[in-house]
């Protein structure tokens, strides 16, 4: 296996939509993260990168290029969002608070 950097790689899955009617979106610019209610409210609204001062990495601005739900050990086995950047940088983002946890770069 070898990482390297995805530049410019489209996202798949821009909308995700947990089991409860929450939606989590990710915007066309592949940074903002917006968590919003069954009724379309928004709950939270993160640019994960930036909020948690990751440092550059093999790009300027990283974009978002998987965005899904995970259940894994670094989460203590609760729902997260699981993100990779294209610059390779990665982590969780907690569901009901939006704080990233970055687990590391490739």
């Amino acid at each position: 296996f070898t990482a390297h950097a995805i530049i410019d790689h489209p996202l798949d899955n821009f909308q995700l939509r947990d089991s409860s009617g929450k939606k989590y979106l990710v915007d066309s610019a592949q940074i903002y993260v917006t968590a919003l209610d069954e009724k379309g409210n928004q709950i939270w609204q993160t640019d994960p990168w930036k909020d948690n001062e990751l440092t550059n990495y093999r790009t300027n601005r990283p974009k978002i290029v998987s965005f899904r739900f995970a259940n894994n050990k670094w989460s203590r086995n609760k729902d997260v969002i699981w993100i990779i950047y294209n610059n390779t940088q990665f982590g969780i983002l907690n569901k009901e608070s939006g704080k990233f946890t970055w687990l590391g770069q490739m």
